[in-house]
């Protein structure tokens, strides 16, 4: 399935379903552009007097549930205890994670508070006006920090698959075929 063919889907058919699902009746809901090598089909949610959501929908079969929800599991943890992380939003069900099927493909959903600030490009490259750049590099260091810190500390309510598992296993399908 491709990317083009999800985000039809997506219009037509999951969209209305993630609206009710996560009580996002009234938001306008447009795709982000996709970056080369994407994974996942996001879109910003909006609506006035409200603050803007960013909607995931996963659709390649790469990852199972359990994968997916250790991810937003890890997320909420970094965010409930203090990392510089945007925060997962429950849907009205209660869950960090919804799954829906549709013509027997399965896509995972998840919805996030949008990050506040603003990205470097919006400020023509400048981390804060009259700021000199090594004061961004160290409160970058000083965010990963806190997180690797928090990491330490994490114990998984679901499992998701180690990084090192995945590429190892993609390392070694690459460097040794099976003839």
């Amino acid at each position: 399935m491709t990317y083009n063919e999800v985000v039809n889907i997506a219009d037509a058919y999951l969209i209305p379903l993630i609206s009710e699902l996560y009580g996002l009746e009234g938001y306008l809901t447009k795709p982000i552009k996709a970056h080369s090598g994407g994974r996942n089909v996001v879109y910003t949610c909006e609506k006035e007097g409200a603050d803007v959501k960013i909607l995931r929908i996963s659709f390649l079969n790469d990852r199972s549930r359990e994968d997916f929800l250790g991810e937003v599991e890890y997320i909420r943890y970094l965010f409930e205890h203090g990392g510089s992380v945007s925060d997962v939003v429950s849907s009205q069900k209660g869950n960090l994670l919804e799954e829906i099927t549709h013509n027997n493909h399965t896509y995972f959903i998840c919805l996030f508070d949008k990050a506040k600030g603003k990205m470097l490009v919006e400020n023509s490259y400048r981390y804060r006006e009259g700021a000199p750049i090594n004061e961004y590099y160290y409160n970058c260091g000083k965010a990963l920090g806190k997180i690797h810190q928090l990491s330490q500390e994490y114990r998984p309510g679901s499992r998701r698959y180690s990084f090192f598992e995945k590429s190892m296993l993609n390392l070694s399908i690459n460097c040794f075929p099976v003839r």
